[in-house]
């Protein structure tokens, strides 16, 4: 009988959901974020990689409450959207792990220190010039993002836009620095 109740609860939480409830909105997000969390932190090992990953969830959830069946498990609904999510992050994070290991920064250690300086220095001075590429904003939201370590959520608050316009400048930012890179040699993987 507990199981039925809470298929119900869920249910009509659902229905309130996409009628645009804020506060079934928060119930959902107060049941099950930390759960979505915790399965992100095990494999992502970065809290605010898993914040992330919470974000991104609950953005597509609050995009698509018109089409959720309430027939169906919600809970599954939501691993289902996480684990994609994590997927498409690993293989990024795959792919620059690769990208910095052809560049040298990750592996074997040289001998000659004064090498990996130089090479450190010629990227560093090779993003500067990228990030100079990118709009005004894209280049604000890329620097929040990656020197102040803040969430989608925080640089929205803070430039008072929405989160996912916020991933949208990340994104389109990464595309023109990888696009950069690769006009100067540098292979974006």
């Amino acid at each position: 009988m507990h199981q039925d109740q809470l298929l119900y609860e869920e249910a009509k939480l659902i229905s309130l959901l996409a009628e645009d409830s804020e506060y079934a909105f928060q119930l959902l997000f107060d049941r099950y974020r930390n759960r979505i969390y915790q399965t992100a932190i095990r494999y992502l090992k970065s809290p605010v990689l898993a914040q992330e990953v919470v974000q991104d969830v609950f953005l597509k959830l609050w995009f698509e409450r018109k089409n959720i069946r309430t027939d169906l498990s919600l809970e599954a609904w939501l691993f289902t959207i996480a684990r994609n999510n994590l997927l498409n992050r690993i293989r990024k994070l795959a792919n620059e792990w690769k990208a910095l290991k052809n560049l040298g920064y990750i592996g074997e250690k040289s001998l000659d220190n004064t090498e990996n300086k130089l090479q450190e220095s010629q990227y560093n001075q090779l993003l500067q010039q990228a990030l100079l590429t990118l709009s005004d904003q894209q280049r604000k939201i890329f620097l929040l993002s990656r020197t102040e370590q803040l969430t989608y959520n925080q640089i929205g608050e803070k430039l008072g836009i929405s989160p996912l316009t916020v991933k949208t400048h990340i994104s389109r930012a990464l595309d023109a620095i990888k696009s950069y890179f690769s006009l100067h040699g540098i292979p974006a993987r």
